[in-house]
C-alpha cells in the first residue's frame, strides 16, 4: 500500500538507483523560488506596463492641455483682433485725415504768403511804372463797354497823379460810353473800379489776388 505524506512531516531521503539522494524539501523550496521569480517578473512587467500607460496618459493629457490652451489663446487673439483691427484702421484714417488737413493748411499758408509777396511786388511796380495802372483802367473800361454811362472810381492819390492821363484815356474810349471819373478813398491805391448799369468791374489789386487765391485753393 502506498504511503501518505502529511503536511509538516519530514521526508526521509530516498536513495536513487545511481546512488544519488533526493530530498522532497529541497525540491519544494526550488519550486517555490521559481514561482516567486515568475511572480516577481509578472509584477515587474505589470508595473512597467502601468508606468508606460501612465506616461502615455500623461503625454496625451499634456497634448490635450496644450491644444486646449492654444485654442483658447487663438480664440482670445481673434477676439482682440476683432476690436484692435477696427481701432487701428480708425487710427490710420485719423492720421491720414490729419496729414491731409496739415498739408492743406500749409498749402493755404504758402498760397497766402505767395499772394502777399506778389502784392508787394506789384504795388512797387505800380509806383515805378504808372502805365500799368493806366492799362488796368483801360481794361476795366473796355470790359464795361455797352453801358451808356460809366463811373470810374480811383483812389484820391491816383486821381490827382493820373488826372490828365485818365482824361485822355476816357476821351479815346468815348465809344464805350460817357465816363465820369470820381475820387473814392474806398478804392485802394493802384486799383480802380468801374460801375455801369450792368454791374461792376473791380480792378483793385487785392480783389484780383483774392480771386486768384480762390481759384488756386
Amino acid at each position: 500500500m502506498a504511503g501518505i505524506i502529511k503536511a509538516g512531516s519530514t521526508l526521509n531521503p530516498i536513495q536513487g538507483g545511481g546512488g544519488q539522494t533526493y530530498h522532497f524539501g529541497d525540491m519544494e523550496n526550488a519550486y517555490l523560488e521559481k514561482v516567486r521569480a515568475e511572480a516577481n517578473a509578472i509584477i515587474a512587467k505589470a508595473r512597467q506596463e502601468a508606468a508606460n500607460l501612465q506616461a502615455q496618459a500623461a503625454e496625451q493629457g499634456k497634448k490635450a492641455a496644450m491644444q486646449a490652451a492654444e485654442q483658447a489663446l487663438k480664440s482670445k487673439v481673434d477676439q482682440q483682433l476683432q476690436s484692435i483691427v477696427p481701432a487701428m484702421q480708425q487710427a490710420v484714417n485719423a492720421m491720414l485725415d490729419a496729414r491731409q488737413a496739415w498739408q492743406q493748411h500749409w498749402e493755404q499758408q504758402g498760397l497766402h504768403l505767395a499772394t502777399a509777396i506778389a502784392e508787394r511786388i506789384i504795388r512797387r511796380e505800380l509806383v515805378q511804372r504808372p502805365e500799368i495802372q493806366i492799362d488796368l483802367i483801360r481794361e476795366a473800361l473796355e470790359l464795361a463797354a455797352g453801358s451808356p454811362r460809366l463811373t470810374l472810381r480811383l483812389n484820391p492819390a491816383d486821381h490827382a497823379a493820373l488826372g490828365d492821363r485818365v482824361t485822355a484815356l476816357t476821351q479815346q474810349l468815348a465809344r464805350v460810353g460817357e465816363t465820369r471819373v470820381v475820387a473814392d478813398p474806398a478804392v485802394s491805391i493802384g486799383g480802380c473800379r468801374v460801375e455801369s448799369e450792368f454791374g461792376t468791374v473791380d480792378q483793385q489789386l487785392e480783389v484780383q489776388l483774392a480771386r486768384i487765391t480762390e481759384e488756386l485753393a
